[in-house]
């Protein structure tokens, strides 16, 4: 028998060979039991899908107090959440009626990470199209509830949304007049984030206002939210308005532009702010001048009504404090105006102005003034709706209107027969003199209703003389003048031309004694356009 070689390999050779890897049994047991989690996890999500169209619809119904549809719905993975479509938010009594709410899709945006550890909050919800109707406001003073989406009785069911965006939202106000067009506002871009139950949100927000039409930019941070009492909400931010159309009311007219800055809470916002108008005007006037201002108020977010507890306009070389409010009463839509106006070393054409449509002032010069305003809500013009009563004082002034000056030259000769006739030489050379004439110390009080201001204890003085009066003047056309008074002087002799001078010299006849004071009746009527200036034998001295 042969014998058997037995030949071994190099020593280089066995250490060269690969070694056979064996696993851990450690990490064979851990892949084991992460499996086994990973599937039961899985299972559980399967089972339990938050992102469901009954969960979805549910919390929307809980949040609102309403009934919900859904038209279309799919979920996603990837990142965890879902897409609804054609989502309806019906009236609670009549189901019937058009939706009051409409969302054309909402996209809700999950993550693992939140459904790994349990938490309610959400990453990103994208709110596509939606529409509100809202209900006119209650006759009563009731305010319309306000469900924010993230607010819930249910402490369990209560979500956090890290970003909510919601571009192209409109919002409709209805009005209990049902001819009136719906007040809307469209949301250009909204962005909030932290929107939660107990945290304040981050807002970011483009506006597209309607009443006056203008762009709205806003950002600031809102709540949290107190379900209890909305109106101890904490608010705060800034804004800007521009491009704002003020002739969508009726008594105003120009473009505005205003920026600032608020906080406080939802029922008391302290609001500071810059706001110009270039091209201000009265409807009901001529004339457009800059106007700009500051202001500090108190607005009241549940309802509108606003304080305003400072504001100085500036127009043309007058400035003007106000103080008042803005607020409107039970069962009325539009709102009420109560002004409390002071100007010191202002000036007496501005602000006539800013109510005649004449292209010039009757009187120039400066003025103190005082007066307290209100101008209800209603459909008649501004100055019709206005009252105002107030008092006034003018260390200078000049009257500017020819025409009457004209009437007052001829009515300054020896014969007032030929003067009235028109027939005065010395009228005619009188016409070519400047129509200034000088007062001072002048003061008064007036009052404005229904369009007419009505002047009482007014006086003022001229050289050698003082005057009284007392009349209304028209507001709107045709502009009535109906006024009298007396003219007392001292030196008779001494008139020569002017308002005294005419007065005088008509009623020398009559009245002359060298040397003594005489009282002079006189009156003013017609219209500012063509005014008429004659004695007033009829009054009673």
């Amino acid at each position: 028998m042969a014998a058997t070689a037995t030949i071994k390999p190099p020593a280089e050779a066995v250490s060269a060979m690969p070694k056979r890897w064996t696993v851990p049994k450690w990490l064979l047991f851990a892949a084991a039991g992460f499996g086994v989690v990973a599937t039961v996890y899985a299972i559980a999500l399967a089972l339990n899908w938050p992102f469901t169209q009954q969960s979805v619809q549910d919390i929307l119904q809980e949040r609102t107090l309403r009934s919900v549809t859904i038209a279309h719905f799919r979920r996603t993975y990837w990142p965890p959440g879902c897409v609804a479509e054609g989502i309806s938010f019906l009236h609670r009594k009549h189901k019937n009626k058009p939706p009051l709410i409409t969302i054309d899709k909402l996209v809700i945006e999950g993550s693992y990470t939140a459904l790994l550890t349990v938490q309610h909050r959400l990453s990103r919800v994208i709110v596509v199209n939606m529409h509100v109707t809202v209900p006119p406001s209650d006759p009563n003073g009731g305010p319309n509830p306000v469900m924010p989406l993230t607010y819930s009785s249910n402490p369990q069911q209560s979500i956090a949304i890290d970003r909510l965006v919601a571009d192209g939202a409109v919002l409709d106000f209805l009005s209990r007049d049902q001819a009136k067009k719906p007040f809307h506002i469209a949301i250009k871009k909204l962005m909030i984030d932290r929107l939660g139950n107990n945290a304040p949100l981050v807002y970011r927000t483009v506006i597209s206002n309607s009443l006056p039409p203008g762009e709205i930019r806003s950002n600031g941070r809102f709540g949290p939210w107190n379900p209890q009492n909305p109106s101890s909400t904490p608010v705060q931010g800034s804004y800007s308005y521009e491009n704002a159309n003020l002739a969508a009311f009726s008594a105003l007219s120009g473009t505005l532009f205003s920026s600032g800055s608020f906080t406080g809470t939802l029922g008391q916002i302290a609001v500071s702010g810059t706001a110009s108008v270039p091209n201000f005007r009265l409807a009901d006037t001529g004339h457009t001048r800059k106007l700009s201002t500051e202001f500090h108020a108190m607005v009241d977010g549940t309802n509108g009504n606003t304080a305003l507890q400072q504001v100085i306009a500036h127009f043309d070389r007058t400035t003007v404090l106000c103080q008042g409010r803005v607020a409107g009463e039970k069962g009325q839509e539009g709102k009420n105006v109560s002004l409390d106006l002071s100007t010191a070393n202002g000036r007496i054409e501005d602000l006539l102005r800013l109510f005649i449509s004449a292209a010039e002032a009757p009187m120039t010069g400066s003025i103190t003034l005082r007066a307290h305003v209100e101008v209800p809500y209603g459909p008649a013009r501004f100055v019709e709706r206005m009252n105002m009563k107030g008092a006034f004082g003018a260390d200078a002034g000049q009257f500017t209107n020819k025409e009457t000056q004209t009437a007052i030259n001829r009515l300054s000769e020896d014969d007032p027969g030929k003067a009235q006739r028109g027939e005065s030489d010395r009228g005619k050379e009188l016409e070519k003199e400047d129509a200034g004439n000088v007062l001072s110390n002048l003061q008064g009080q007036a009052t404005a209703k229904n369009g007419v201001v009505s002047l009482s204890n007014l006086s003022f003085e001229v050289p050698d003389a003082n005057a009284w009066m007392h009349g209304t003047y028209g507001l709107v056309p045709p502009y009535n003048i109906n006024l009298h008074g007396n003219l007392l002087t001292s030196h008779p002799s001494d008139a020569a031309t002017g308002f005294k001078s005419f007065l005088l010299r008509a009623m020398t006849p009559f009245l002359k004694k060298k040397g003594q004071a005489r009282v002079v009746p006189f009156k003013i009527t017609g219209t500012y356009h063509g005014s008429r200036v004659d004695l007033d034998l009829a009054q009673k001295r």
